[in-house]
């Protein structure tokens, strides 16, 4: 059977790898599958997913952790095929997932949504051991969101979620390093990356590949391509709205705060300007 959680663990991976190993098999494998997701998993009249599919998909609605490992694999999409589709999608199963999981009360996320009455006590998991906690990997789809598209309501229920757990990672630090990464993203000052210009110009590609090359875990990739991306990125962000591709080259701009450092189209220079950061 497919599961989408285990399967949204897959796309994050197999998206990274295509850049950091040169392989565009490993993206067209993670696109396929996030397509075929949406396409059978995938309910567009309500938002919702479902849990696994064999023979056609289960009854069975999703899980929180087939929310948070899905929107960090469409994360990672995007920020490694600049196809805003995958974007949008992550921030609609980010308001779906608020609403069936989140508690309003004391922070993070349940595991179920309480829908099913057979069910007698929600809990909310925080171990990461084989694989993440779903709440810890919640938090960080959150501060990257809220990176991405500058709202600070994903950073306030970040910071929610983290403290909801911080008993738990305090007593034990080596069971949560997951939500520990988070909270690393939290107080750091993030970097927003622009790249500026034609997703696929052999110089984005290039400049993609020297980002992943640097150890720069508190980071987002955007791309400003004058196209449908961009359009809907500046109704998010404004300093899109003065980032435009020029002359058909591509320039990188490494940002704090949204403030940039002066851009440049020499791959050399972006490697100083991230050495810097790191």
């Amino acid at each position: 059977k497919i599961i989408t959680a285990w399967n949204g663990l897959m796309i994050s991976s197999y998206a990274r790898a295509s850049v950091i190993l040169q392989d565009p098999v490993y993206l067209e494998r993670a696109s396929a599958a996030a397509g075929f997701i949406r396409n059978n998993l995938y309910q567009e009249s309500n938002g919702r997913l479902h849990r696994s599919y064999r023979n056609g998909s289960s009854q069975v609605g999703g899980f929180l952790q087939d929310y948070a490992y899905l929107i960090q694999g469409l994360i990672d999409l995007y920020e490694t095929s600049f196809n805003i589709h995958w974007l949008q999608w992550a921030l609609q199963l980010q308001k779906k997932q608020d609403i069936l999981f989140w508690d309003d009360v004391t922070g993070g996320y349940f595991t179920v949504t309480g829908e099913d009455a057979s069910i007698l006590l929600r809990i909310k998991d925080n171990f990461d051991g084989a694989i993440p906690s779903p709440n810890s990997i919640a938090a960080m789809n959150l501060l990257r969101l809220s990176q991405i598209i500058d709202d600070s309501s994903h950073r306030r229920r970040a910071e929610k979620t983290i403290r909801a757990f911080s008993p738990s990672f305090i007593k034990s630090p080596r069971s949560m390093p997951h939500m520990l990464s988070a909270m690393g993203f939290y107080l750091d000052t993030p970097k927003q990356i622009i790249l500026s210009g034609d997703r696929f110009a052999p110089t984005t590609k290039a400049m993609l590949k020297e980002i992943y090359r640097h150890y720069l875990p508190n980071k987002v990739i955007l791309l400003a391509d004058g196209a449908e991306g961009q359009e809907f990125l500046n109704q998010k962000l404004a300093i899109l709205k003065t980032i435009n591709p020029v002359d058909g080259e591509t320039k990188a701009f490494v940002c704090e705060n949204y403030t940039c450092d002066m851009p440049t189209t020499q791959v050399a220079t972006l490697t100083r300007l991230l050495k810097r950061s790191e």
